[in-house]
């Protein structure tokens, strides 16, 4: 009995003192700005600076920021980068985006750490997730300047870090901005907004469509506004549902996803397509890969891109008996005509002819997937070069 009174006083003790810190914290951060606001002499700011050292050694994170900022400036203080990075990072630490985007400026310019591009993005994407608003900026003025190893594209620190589909729509629609006289950067919007299409994010699916309906930024495509419309609509969207009642009501969902590209209008042939992919796709996941190969193969004259790019790879890594990277490379020409924007295709003919030791080919089919928005490794251009 007596310890729980000890331990309940303890409590609420405990309790009290957290908030009397708190509420003389942000009195104290509150005057350093009044102070700060109508500064017009050195004195005025160091006394702004005075109250906000008060508040940042109780922990308020606004006040650590301030207070950095200061030290960053020489601003009542004499300039102390290394003290303002300290400060950052602990405001940072408490989730304070400023903060996260001011360290990032000091780890771009080295001011008080040692210049590291890959940590100042790590901040800056941390700033806009935060939803910071000059963190875009500082982003793209990364990524414009390739400042970052080439295996190591800016945004896709913040898709390691956090796997985030609503972030990766939000990048996607920022490359497709053209406010303030900025154009349109296709190919890494579609990089991102496919990211997050494929995590099922019903906005990405239903920009995709449109984008691929209206033809304006790049070619029309009905056969992925079909997919994309179809992808939305499974997921219960009214206006996907709307749109494919209207164009193609007599349509299956998952035979449009499936046979999109194919341009097909026999209904039993678009069956036996879906019937052999899945049965296919089902052995490729159990490492069935003979069985996986034989339903594949079955289709492949329907040209259906997915089919024909399991089997490429199935020829590519050598994975059933009869693998042969010429007719890998026949698939895989068949599946770039049709999927044009399509890094990976690109990406996959490369490697195989860089195991056919032609690197003339390899680069030139490396260098189409950098184009396209992927990625190709340092020592792979190495191996090139």
């Amino acid at each position: 009995m007596l310890t729980t009174l000890i331990t309940t006083l303890l409590i609420t003790f405990s309790s009290f003192f957290q908030t009397v810190v708190e509420n003389d914290a942000t009195i104290a951060y509150q005057q350093g700005k009044k102070q700060e606001k109508n500064a017009s002499t050195t004195a005025h700011y160091q006394k702004a600076f005075e109250l906000y050292q008060k508040a940042a050694y109780l922990g308020y994170d606004s006040a650590q920021v301030a207070l950095a900022q200061f030290y960053e400036l020489g601003i009542g203080t004499k300039v102390d980068f290394l003290k303002a990075a300290d400060l950052y990072q602990r405001a940072l630490e408490q989730g304070n985006a400023q903060a996260a985007f001011r360290l990032g400026n000091l780890y771009e310019k080295g001011n008080g750490v040692e210049q590291n591009m890959k940590q100042a993005a790590h901040c800056y994407l941390q700033a806009w997730g935060g939803k910071y608003p000059r963190a875009g900026k500082a982003l793209e003025r990364i990524d414009a300047k390739r400042w970052l190893p080439s295996d190591l594209p800016t945004y896709r620190f913040y898709l390691a870090i956090n796997d985030d589909s609503n972030a990766q729509y939000e990048l996607g629609k920022m490359y497709l901005d053209t406010k303030l006289g900025k154009k349109s950067n296709w190919i890494k919007a579609k990089y991102w907004l496919e990211k997050a299409a494929k995590h099922n994010l019903v906005d990405a699916q239903l920009l995709l469509a449109k984008i691929y309906q209206e033809g304006k930024i790049t070619e029309k495509n009905l056969s992925l506004t079909i997919s994309y419309y179809n992808q939305a609509a499974k997921q219960n969207n009214k206006e996907a549902l709307a749109w494919i009642k209207y164009n193609h009501p007599q349509e299956d969902f998952e035979n449009m996803r499936l046979t999109a590209s194919s341009k097909k209008t026999n209904t039993k042939n678009q069956i036996v397509v879906i019937n052999h992919f899945e049965e296919g796709v089902k052995e490729w996941n159990n490492k069935n890969n003979e069985v996986a190969y034989t339903h594949f193969q079955k289709v492949s004259s329907k040209k259906e891109p997915q089919v024909l790019k399991y089997l490429a790879i199935m020829h590519k890594d050598n994975l059933i008996p009869t693998a042969n990277l010429s007719q890998a490379i026949v698939y895989l020409n068949d599946y770039i005509k049709m999927y044009e924007e399509e890094a990976e295709g690109y990406r996959l003919l490369g490697e195989i002819y860089l195991a056919k030791k032609q690197k003339l080919e390899a680069k030139y089919y490396f260098e189409k997937t950098e184009q396209k928005g992927g990625k190709v490794k340092k020592e792979v251009w190495a191996s090139i070069n």
